[in-house]
């Protein structure tokens, strides 16, 4: 719908992750600064945490296309609630080999076989688990006992840990001591600042093809930030909501009242909730004057 009106060759707010409109936030290259040297050291365990919505999968994305430039393949599983007997069913039909109607002690030698096999032809094995914050504790043991898996000394089988916050308070616990010593690398992504949240809008705006139409007011990004958190799905979501009234209403301006209204819009018919509710933005009353002054002046003029 918006994107005729503004001249955009694709949606720049999509809520489905895209490498291709990738933003380089100070917190996204330092998670993948730490998982590229996890890949260097070629063992253990490297955890990345991270909330819903901060961009784990786009950076696990990334990875994979790292991965491969340096020739280690790379097996990636979304955990749910698996336990201990089901993860190796899991692993296993991940590199496709047989799993049904297989035991513990068959499904791991068929492992050990895969990643020697691999090693002989020089290729490298990264596991990759998404939402591991879900992991039965078993299941966190069981990766353990996978990560011993030696040939000539070294590692077989590198894992990396990717979930939300709830992974981390996991890996503190006393009991898991043991995998806490194989960590190698760990990391927490954290929220956009104020100055990556414009940064971040106009670089998916601009790979989208926008050519300064519609034209934002600086105050807005105060707005997003604020109602945002700095949480990239939150900032899509109200973006395409922003882009979207602006069409409706036929704007190639949009200010405060825009984003106020994007924001009492969704607040009203998604349930959003505003995060400082009731309270403006820093410097957004300087700047609400100075937004309105700007429409009244080419009312005027």
């Amino acid at each position: 719908m918006y994107l005729e009106f503004y001249k955009l060759k694709e949606r720049p707010f999509k809520l489905t992750p895209d490498i291709h409109f990738f933003y380089k936030s100070r917190t996204q290259e330092k998670a993948l600064a730490y998982l590229l040297y996890g890949i260097e050291q070629g063992e253990g365990f490297v955890a990345i945490t991270g909330g819903v919505g901060y961009g784990k999968t786009t950076l696990i994305q990334r990875l994979i296309g790292e991965a491969k430039k340096r020739h280690v393949e790379v097996n990636r599983i979304a955990a749910a609630n698996i336990n201990a007997e089901n993860i190796l069913e899991l692993i296993c039909a991940s590199l496709n080999l047989p799993f049904e109607n297989r035991g513990r002690v068959a499904l791991f030698k068929s492992l050990e076989e895969y990643l020697l096999k691999r090693h002989k032809r020089d290729i490298r094995v990264l596991l990759v688990i998404d939402e591991a914050q879900t992991l039965k504790e078993e299941a966190l043991e069981e990766l353990r006992i996978l990560s011993n898996i030696e040939v000539n000394g070294k590692a077989a089988l590198q894992i990396f840990l990717v979930g939300q916050f709830e992974l981390r308070d996991t890996l503190l616990l006393p009991r898991f001591e043991h995998l806490r010593q194989r960590i190698i690398a760990s990391y927490h992504i954290e929220a956009l600042s104020r100055a990556e949240v414009e940064k971040y809008i106009q670089t998916r705006l601009e790979i989208a093809g926008w050519n300064g139409d519609p034209k934002i007011e600086d105050a807005v990004y105060d707005f997003i930030h604020d109602w945002t958190g700095g949480v990239p799905r939150k900032i899509n979501l109200l973006c395409d909501r922003f882009l979207l009234l602006g069409y409706i209403e036929e704007l190639h301006v949009l200010g405060i009242d825009e984003i106020e209204q994007a924001i009492n819009d969704m607040e009203k018919e998604l349930g959003h909730q505003d995060r400082h509710k009731n309270k403006k933005p820093k410097n957004v009353a300087v700047a609400a004057k100075l937004d309105r002054k700007y429409r009244q002046d080419k009312k005027a003029g």
